[in-house]
């Protein structure tokens, strides 16, 4: 039999006070994978948008160096030049494939007057804008060159 200076002794149990320490540590925890989470799928969603930003600026930069190397005389025939998302092709005529898929592009060309002021001469050419875009019509490239028209 106990006494009733053992009894006086016992410690009290601490299960409602445990309880709640594992409640906090758990929700301490779900609050911290959630936001390593958010934090990882903002990354890739940044990632993919810098990697679409990058393969439509090549893309149009390719496009515009290409229409900059024809004869000044066939530069306006390119305007209104447009290639569907998933129809690019490089300079030979072959598909593009992969991230290439998921960009089209367009052409403007218009006819311009630059005004030198050092030289307070104007000097007349074509400018052309290369424009890449998503699916969606969302612009992630747009690529200006002016060329001026040959000496006669």
């Amino acid at each position: 039999m106990l006494s009733r200076h053992s009894i006086a002794k016992k410690k009290p149990t601490r299960k409602g006070v445990a309880l709640l320490e594992v409640m906090i540590a758990v929700g301490l925890l779900t609050v911290a994978v959630s936001s390593i989470t958010h934090a990882i799928v903002g990354a890739q969603q940044q990632n993919l948008e810098v990697r679409q930003r990058i393969v439509a600026s090549i893309s149009a930069e390719s496009l515009l160096s290409q229409i900059a190397e024809q004869p000044w005389e066939d530069l306006e025939s390119w305007n209104g030049f447009r290639e569907e998302v998933g129809t690019l092709t490089d300079p030979t005529g072959i598909s593009l494939e992969g991230d290439w898929e998921l960009i089209g592009r367009e052409v403007i060309v218009t006819r311009t007057e630059v005004f030198i002021d050092e030289l307070q001469i104007y000097i007349t050419g074509q400018t052309i804008i290369v424009t890449a875009f998503l699916e969606s019509g969302r612009e992630l490239a747009n690529l200006e060159r002016f060329i001026a028209e040959p000496s006669s």
